[in-house]
């Protein structure tokens, strides 16, 4: 074997960097923070922030119109009103999008930005946008009622698809080894979109609700509230993860190839296929009567949703073959237990051993076993691939030494076989886990027997009485 050469920090940390991979433990603080997250964080929320403050100006002004008349704005409760209606779609397609992230999950706080990033910069920057191309082209080319349809055909869909999608391009610009599969692409976009129409949704019912307040009685308010949440909360519902998510495929695609016009071309088809899709969606709602309007959502929507559905699952499916193959390598070469590419592929007995951890190991070893394990797997794809380089070598020698380091820390690596206990003292009596309170380093049987206890001061190993019941099987 050849012998490792130690270079310089700034080296591993350019290194490391152009491969696109985390940075070491052992590099500086001020090295590891390559890509300045800090800033981009804050310039985020930053964005969000005015986004969110000058939307909620703009709506609840009143507006005075040419022939003297005044449109009221929204007012506080009607904001509360509306988001109430409008957040159980947020959350189901939340719940629904983060499910599907299943062996390389996102992290927390990216799921977060991509959310309130859809539900704040995006919807107002594309407010802004198609407001200031309807004020202008009903000035200079159309009379002001025919400007709205041509806006919402022409102009909407490549603003708000834009928009959805930036933070798409900066999380994979930051750290694009997150994106592993189209499965990240989806999850990212949809979450993107479920928050940017989770405030397009506020702002409709409360134009509804303001609008039927000086125009109707509150029975029939409550009415087209519901009508208008049922159609817009639960019918057409999908159509802003449907198309946004296609700009996530093609992100998703990019970061994954070698080829650099593929890294230019597959982004770009995707966000154009999203803003055509997005297009006819809109040119249907505009100019087809309402029902004519369901023989398209049945002949159409429906099986792109359904298409949409099954790409994440036969994704899904691949995600384990790639896991199980690329682990696969490892033991080949003697650096993982033979066991592990079945193990780790499996959902089922990710989640086992996740779920059982607290009786039999550690809940948090053992969760980051799973985090390192899957991730040297996606790491390997990806230099098999060609997409990392020699940078990414330095991280699989750490990472592999870092699952050697969380066994030995009682991460739970098969679950097969274990059974939760209600109390804990019950597991001891039958020999599943060492005592509370030992010293580190205890080692615990995962079968009934005899449990190892401490080191003697003479050097020699102290056991616990065998239970009578224990033996071999009859």
């Amino acid at each position: 074997m050849a012998q490792l050469t130690l270079l310089p920090p700034r080296v591993e940390a350019y290194r490391r960097r152009r491969a696109g991979v985390p940075q070491s433990g052992d590099v500086p603080w001020w090295l590891r923070l390559t890509v300045p997250w800090l800033p981009i964080v804050a310039a985020v929320i930053a964005g969000e922030v005015f986004a969110l403050a000058w939307m909620y100006r703009l709506v609840t002004a009143s507006q005075t119109l040419e022939d003297g008349s005044i449109i009221p704005g929204f007012n506080d409760d009607a904001l509360r009103l509306a988001a109430t209606y409008a957040l159980p779609t947020l959350a189901a397609y939340t719940f629904l999008v983060v499910l599907a992230d299943r062996y390389r999950p996102q992290r927390l706080w990216f799921w977060l930005l991509a959310v309130s990033w859809g539900g704040t910069a995006a919807c107002g920057a594309a407010l802004f946008l198609n407001d200031w191309t309807s004020a202008h082209l009903a000035v200079a080319w159309w009379a002001p009622g025919y400007s709205e349809a041509r806006v919402a055909i022409f102009v909407a869909p490549f603003v708000e698809e834009a928009a959805k999608a930036t933070i798409l391009f900066v999380i994979a610009w930051a750290d694009r080894g997150r994106i592993t599969s189209r499965v990240s692409g989806i999850v990212l976009a949809g979450l993107a979109a479920v928050g940017f129409a989770f405030t397009e949704n506020i702002i409709y019912y409360s134009r509804l609700i303001v609008y039927g307040a000086y125009n109707a009685d509150a029975g029939e308010v409550k009415q087209w509230l519901q009508a208008m949440a049922l159609q817009r909360g639960l019918f057409y519902s999908f159509g802003h993860p449907l198309f946004t998510s296609l700009t996530g495929i093609g992100l998703a695609l990019a970061c994954r190839s070698r080829s650099k016009i593929v890294r230019v071309i597959a982004p770009l088809a995707g966000y154009l296929a999203a803003a055509f899709c997005h297009m006819s969606f809109n040119t249907l709602v505009s100019i087809v009567p309402a029902e004519t309007l369901n023989i398209f959502y049945v002949a159409g929507m429906v099986p792109a949703c359904l298409v949409l559905a099954l790409v994440v699952v036969v994704t899904l499916h691949r995600q384990r073959r790639l896991i199980a193959s690329r682990l696969t390598d490892y033991v080949v070469m003697g650096w993982l237990p033979a066991s592990y590419p079945a193990l780790f592929s499996n959902c089922w007995t990710r989640t086992k051993a996740l779920l059982i951890s607290p009786w039999h190991g550690n809940i948090w070893r053992t969760l980051q076993l799973l985090q390192t394990v899957t991730e040297l797997a996606y790491l390997r794809d990806a230099v098999t691939r060609g997409v990392v380089d020699d940078g990414g070598l330095d991280r699989e020698r750490e990472l592999i030494g870092r699952v050697g380091r969380l066994r030995s820390q009682r991460a739970v690596e098969d679950p097969r076989g274990l059974r939760p206990y209600l109390w804990h003292k019950r597991a001891e009596r039958l020999g599943w886990a060492p005592p509370l309170g030992l010293p580190a380093g205890t080692v615990a049987s995962r079968r009934p027997g005899p449990v190892i206890q401490p080191v003697a001061s003479d050097g020699s190993l102290r056991y616990s009485a065998v239970d009578p019941r224990w033996g071999p099987p009859a």
